[in-house]
């Protein structure tokens, strides 16, 4: 699987194991492991402005990646195809994320020392 043009920062799976992200600064590409596909490309999301670090599936919302950046947190519908952005989540760059499906949560952690909970 090849296309980013910039180091790769974080990988991720979405829970059924049908999709994969892959993130580098300068992008988000989806790769499609559905019906037998070994990593076919499917989408890509460009960053608009803001570096990106690292991404997770949302465990309530399988179709939601959040991305983390810095003090931001992009939120992006890999079906729908749109994004939006929620600024000012962190006072640093955004360097871990994780999802559980227990709770329905996301963590963020950052170099601004804390660590979020997001629904």
């Amino acid at each position: 699987m090849q296309g980013h043009t910039k180091d790769i920062q974080s990988v991720c799976w979405d829970s059924a194991g049908d999709y994969l992200a892959s993130v580098s600064e300068d992008a988000v590409r989806i790769w499609s492991f559905t019906s037998g596909q070994d990593g076919e490309f499917v989408n890509e999301l460009n960053c608009s402005g803001n570096k990106f670090q690292t991404c997770v599936f949302h465990p309530a919302h399988p179709s939601l990646l959040v991305i983390g950046c810095y003090e931001s947190l992009e939120l992006w519908d890999i079906r729908e195809k749109n994004a939006m952005t929620l600024n000012n989540a962190h006072d640093g760059l955004i360097a871990a994320l994780a999802a559980s499906s227990a709770t329905g949560k996301v963590a963020s952690v950052s170099h601004d020392r804390l660590v979020k909970l997001w629904k």
